[in-house]
């Protein structure tokens, strides 16, 4: 399991406890916590639950963005597992609820190389979140479903299962270059090309609640809206540059 954390030490003890409550039947589970130059206790804080769960911590010295916290934790989550492990993607700030990781995984083993945690299928929602946030998300589903015609809802939901084998395939074909974006919509960029790596997505319905969320919001609006916008004028390459090495 990935968590960037930025800035998370007022959400991270009760969602690393869920976590466990989760899945500490399986005895293997691990969390890849990425502390991405936290300027308050988030690290201190891993720290000290790494002596009570199985946290292993990477460390960004200076705040790097979501690429490169999702591309640290990949890269780390690869090393740790086999090619018959689920890697998870999740927010550290508490809106994804740790109860649909079993479901993502009983998806998974049905056959899904990648399943998202949606809000838009039959019995998804969202409840507390801003209307910005909203409007932002469904006009990037629209426009994404458009244009890389992947076929599912949720493109910008971050709460993800892969199968390690595929998140291994996609680095091995593109090595470095995995992931360009510098902003949240590395998360686009991974979904897009993992699911032409592998072909194979499907979805399991999740509530995001965002009063669970403490602090504030990490997102700024419009260089988050102007990076989108930037990454749907890529999608093309990136198709292009996954099908020449694949």
């Amino acid at each position: 399991m990935i968590l960037p954390c930025y800035n998370e030490e007022v959400n991270l003890k009760s969602l690393v406890h869920k976590i466990d409550e989760t899945l500490n039947h399986f005895t293997l589970y691990k969390i890849i916590a990425v502390n991405d130059g936290s300027r308050d206790h988030t690290g201190d804080l891993l720290r000290e639950l790494s002596d009570r769960y199985p946290i292993i911590i990477t460390e960004h010295n200076t705040n790097k963005g979501l690429s490169e916290a999702l591309s640290s934790g990949i890269k780390t989550a690869l090393q740790q597992s086999s090619n018959g492990d689920l890697i998870i993607t999740m927010d550290a700030d508490n809106t994804h609820d740790p109860q649909y990781i079993l479901n993502m995984a009983k998806a998974a083993e049905d056959g899904a190389n990648i399943v998202v945690g949606s809000r838009y299928i039959k019995d998804g929602k969202q409840i507390n979140v801003p209307a910005y946030r909203i409007f932002l998300s469904k006009t990037i589903n629209l426009l994404i479903k458009k244009i890389a015609k992947l076929p599912i809802k949720d493109v910008t939901s971050g709460y993800r299962c892969y199968k390690s084998s595929i998140l291994r395939k996609l680095v091995k074909t593109l090595g470095p270059s995995f992931l360009e974006s510098k902003g949240f919509e590395a998360s686009l960029e991974l979904l897009i090309k993992t699911f032409w790596c592998s072909s194979s997505v499907k979805e399991i319905p999740i509530t995001l609640d965002y009063s669970k969320k403490k602090g504030k919001s990490k997102m700024r609006i419009l260089p988050t809206i102007m990076r989108y916008c930037m990454a749907l004028t890529k999608i093309k390459c990136w198709r292009k540059q996954v099908e020449e090495k694949n």
